[in-house]
């Protein structure tokens, strides 16, 4: 449906006055674009055709005259570009990015091939000028010795006086047809952002010109075409206007979603997506929506939508939905080191289709020397409406550290809702049991129950590498159970973290905040490990021994707390493609009383880390050193993993 027509440019150069000022004025030839052919009139009588730069075959065969160029003798030459264009800088950094002498700089030549180097480029630079609304510059250049085999090429922009853009108009070639409830399409350019007295850049032009088709195709006319363009100089105001001819064609209302046989998702899932009402006009914006969400599911590796002719005088016309599957079974994992728990392997099965609903399993098996784990997850999307989804997680759990040794089972079910794209909300009800053993005690069973509810924003875009936006986590979880003995408990944790971009995306500042307690415990010791909060390694605060930041007995053993504060900031430098640098500091500190005042005695950590940027996401590799060494830490950390670490 997103066809482009070929936009054939006219431009008509108003004279004024008479005389040779007029016959030199209708001699020029202008255009929007280098390349682009177009008829020139000036006056009902005067007709030409704009050629596309070219070199004469006769400044070909004398390469160089007038530039002080000399007969070949053979000999190779460097040289150094050096373009002035002191009134409008933005021509010369178009000029050393995209000429033939910028794009050739490496590349030694004989004088002779130099200086049509050179030439081409000028000619390219009287492109430039144009392009950006200076039809009255001038581009000039030159080569000059720079060393017994090295030359400069010296380029000077002239730019003269911008132009800018008059009247913008939308002329149509046919009736419409819609109804009075119906939107009526753009009639003036200024509706789809070409406003008068802004500078005729003719790639500003030329995007106006197609967001003109766009919204057509957004307001009922699904097959409106652009049939041409006219383009009027006015040297005497220095102004472009501009007119646009589109054939509307039949206005169209979308209809209902029609689904191959034998495709792999059923007919719910489909309509779940879907992002239109049958009867609305036309928007392909809407359907372009639709197709993108189901490519994002994974589900499928191709996604094309066919329109169907209009079932009848309602002008409703279904949507016809091909679908390729893509393979709906993942097997795969991951080998990962840190000084924590030394090796680690980590297996995981994925079924991305379970029972034909879009649904998701995925069962996870991480093993390393101190810490076993078998989980699986589950997700049924769009349950009763669109936006919400049915989750659910369980697992078991084996782990033996300096903090406890747990053997656990838990399971955990709920909904999730989208609230907008950024925003979703769940609420789960959560159980877990099994046996801990504190540092210097014996061993204890426990079980509890809660219902943790989570708010969750993220405009980040990207899970493992975001490079800008914001996320927020805010957590309340009440928990009733039995350890030592009965317990009543709210556990409450907020997170926030920002990248921002300095510059460009490839140096970004990430910078994280975290503050959590557990409300009506006096100590941390009446509760499960489950629910106490621990800080130190990998994902939190490098540099010192896992869980290890926080209150610890006369053995160094840590004990957990019920609040925590944490603070984190890393510069990323992506400095090619694949790898880059990170240089980090982490802040935190785990506290035995909710009444404790934050941000006292904190533990601070620091280092570097490397990437390697690889489809799927960077891999990481970070050594970090603390700040505060005490007795029994190591002097440095080794963490390898994959993503960033927050």
């Amino acid at each position: 449906m997103n066809r482009r027509a070929t936009l054939c440019l006219t431009v008509m150069l108003a004279l004024t006055g008479c005389g040779p000022l007029a016959q030199e004025q209708a001699a020029e030839q202008a255009s929007l674009r280098p390349g682009l052919t177009a008829p020139v009139a000036a006056g009902p009588a005067l007709h030409a055709t704009i050629p596309a730069p070219a070199i004469p075959a006769d400044l070909k065969a004398r390469a160089g005259q007038g530039t002080g160029a000399r007969p070949d003798d053979g000999q190779k030459y460097g040289y150094t570009l050096d373009c002035e264009s002191p009134e409008a800088p933005e021509l010369a950094e178009i000029f050393e990015k995209t000429s033939r002498l910028a794009l050739m700089k490496d590349e030694p030549a004989s004088r002779a091939t130099l200086e049509q180097r050179l030439a081409v480029s000028l000619g390219e630079g009287r492109n430039i000028l144009q392009s950006q609304g200076y039809y009255e510059g001038r581009v000039e250049g030159h080569l000059t010795a720079a060393g017994p085999d090295k030359l400069k090429a010296v380029v000077t922009f002239a730019p003269g006086p911008l132009y800018r853009i008059g009247a913008g108009r939308v002329t149509l070639a046919g009736p419409l047809t819609g109804d009075s409830q119906t939107q009526v399409p753009p009639q003036f350019l200024s509706e789809v952002g070409l406003e008068p007295g802004q500078p005729a850049v003719a790639d500003q032009v030329l995007a106006a010109v197609s967001r003109v088709e766009e919204a057509f195709h957004n307001l009922g006319y699904p097959e409106a075409t652009i049939d041409g363009t006219k383009y009027i100089l006015d040297r005497s105001k220095r102004t472009l206007d501009a007119e646009v001819q589109v054939s509307p064609q039949p206005f169209a209302r979308m209809g209902r979603l029609e689904a191959p046989d034998g495709a792999t998702v059923d007919q719910t899932y489909l309509e779940a997506l879907r992002t239109w009402e049958p009867g609305q006009p036309w928007n392909q914006e809407l359907l372009d929506n639709y197709l993108s969400a189901l490519r994002q599911t994974g589900l499928f590796q191709s996604v094309e939508a066919l329109p169907a002719p209009a079932d009848g005088a309602d002008g409703l016309r279904p949507i016809l939905i091909k679908l390729a599957a893509a393979p709906e079974r993942t097997i795969g994992g991951q080998v990962s080191y840190d000084t924590d728990f030394g090796p680690g392997l980590t297996g995981y099965w994925e079924h991305r289709n379970l029972t034909g609903h879009g649904d998701r399993l995925r069962v996870d098996l991480p093993l390393w020397q101190d810490l076993q784990e078998l989980t699986a997850s589950y997700r049924y999307p769009y349950f009763l409406r669109p936006d919400q989804d049915i989750i659910a997680k369980g697992g078991l759990l084996h782990e033996d550290s300096d903090a406890y040794v747990l053997t656990s089972g838990s399971l955990a079910a709920g909904l999730e809702r989208r609230l907008t794209p950024q925003w979703r909300v769940s609420a789960m009800g959560a159980v877990e049991g099994g046996s801990l053993k504190d540092p210097g005690q014996d061993s204890k069973d426990f079980m509890m129950l809660g219902l943790p509810v989570t708010a969750a924003y993220d405009s980040t875009g990207s899970l493992l590498d975001p490079t800008r936006g914001v996320r927020l986590i805010m957590l309340a979880a009440p928990y009733t159970g039995r350890f030592h003995e009965d317990f009543n408990v709210i556990r409450t944790r907020l997170e926030g973290q920002a990248f921002i971009p300095l510059g460009s995306e490839r140096l970004v500042l990430a910078l994280r905040g975290l503050w959590a307690s557990l409300w009506g415990a006096d100590n941390s010791q009446d509760v499960p490990s489950a629910l106490r909060f621990y800080s130190g390694g990998g994902g939190s605060v490098r540099g010192y021994d896992y869980q290890s930041v926080g209150p610890r007995n006369a053995q160094f053993d840590p004990l957990g707390g019920v609040s925590q504060v944490e603070v984190g900031a890393e510069t990323r430098w992506r400095f090619t493609e694949d790898m880059g640098l990170v240089a980090f500091l982490d802040g935190g500190m785990v506290y035995e009383n909710v009444d404790d005042k934050l941000f006292q005695d904190m533990l601070w950590g620091t280092g570097l880390g490397f990437r390697y940027y690889t489809a799927i996401g960077p891999v990481r590799a970070d050594v970090a050193f603390p700040l505060q060494r005490r007795d029994d830490d190591d002097s440095w950390q080794l963490y390898l993993s994959l993503g960033q670490s927050f």
